[in-house]
């Protein structure tokens, strides 16, 4: 009787000792939970509290490359402001969404210390701008239209109104024009067709007041225009007429001041000079 108390208490002291580690056990366990809680929920607070707060948000965006457009439409192009997230902007989607821009031509966004996104822009050339069904519209050297609107007006003073071709012309007129430097176009005014010469048909009202009469595949010239124009800085001639195969240019009398094909003079300066 006496043995089966004796391992009776053995057996309680063995199940409270097992019931006391089970016990700490458990307390163990759950005092990790609650500590794994609360720090999450601590960086999740932090984390709103930055959210919600301007020090997430873009501190700038810098524009570089552009030649054309100014830097407030290319980001707004971009779809960004200072007021987007910086680590929720994806570069990747920014690119693409400049890219489907039909003045821009490539596009590299990247994000940098400081909460500043860089855009990095490539231009589709613009080569002029003609009348269309009463709309003015910007040609590209793609061949692409671009209306032009109230907002993006100023875009036509970096390229000449062409008026009189017809589109077959035309289409050969802006691949030669693509041939000529970006500063070149920018030096001419207008191009108009000009029927009373029969190979130097395309007439060119020059920035500085000059005239050049030339075929479309004598536009190339033009890179030399600065060289050609110095060379006669004396003559009181403000008309140069430019031959496509021989690559020549001189200057003579303008052809509304003789009824004569122009003559040229002895003083010749060759592309190739």
């Amino acid at each position: 009787m006496l043995d089966d108390k004796e391992t009776l208490l053995k057996r309680n002291r063995l199940f409270n000792i097992r019931r006391y580690v089970k016990a700490s056990s458990a307390y163990e366990k759950a005092k990790n939970i609650i500590f794994f809680i609360s720090i999450v929920l601590c960086l999740f607070l932090v984390g709103l509290i930055y959210y919600l707060s301007n020090y997430s948000d873009i501190y700038r965006i810098a524009v570089s490359g552009n030649h054309y457009l100014k830097d407030e439409d290319v980001i707004e192009m971009s779809g960004l402001s200072e007021e987007n997230k910086f680590y929720l902007t994806i570069p990747g989607l920014v690119e693409k969404r400049l890219e489907e821009e039909t003045l821009i031509k490539d596009a590299k966004v990247s994000l940098n210390r400081g909460r500043l996104v860089s855009i990095e822009v490539e231009e589709e050339k613009i080569v002029g701008y003609a009348p269309e069904n009463g709309l003015n519209v910007l040609i590209l050297s793609n061949g692409e239209r671009v209306g032009i609107s109230k907002q993006n007006m100023y875009l036509i003073a970096a390229a000449p109104i062409i008026e009189g071709f017809d589109e077959k012309e035309l289409e050969l007129l802006v691949k030669q024009l693509n041939e000529c430097e970006r500063k070149i176009i920018e030096q001419i005014s207008e191009v108009h067709y000009y029927p009373a010469l029969k190979y130097q048909y395309v007439e060119l009202v020059m920035a500085d007041g000059n005239y050049v009469f030339t075929s479309p595949y004598g536009l190339s010239i033009l890179n030399h225009y600065f060289e050609i124009e110095s060379s006669y800085i004396s003559s009181d001639k403000r008309c140069y007429y430019f031959e496509d195969i021989s690559g020549n240019a001189y200057t003579s009398a303008c052809p509304w001041e003789t009824v004569e094909e122009p003559v040229e003079e002895n003083n010749e300066i060759s592309e190739d000079e």
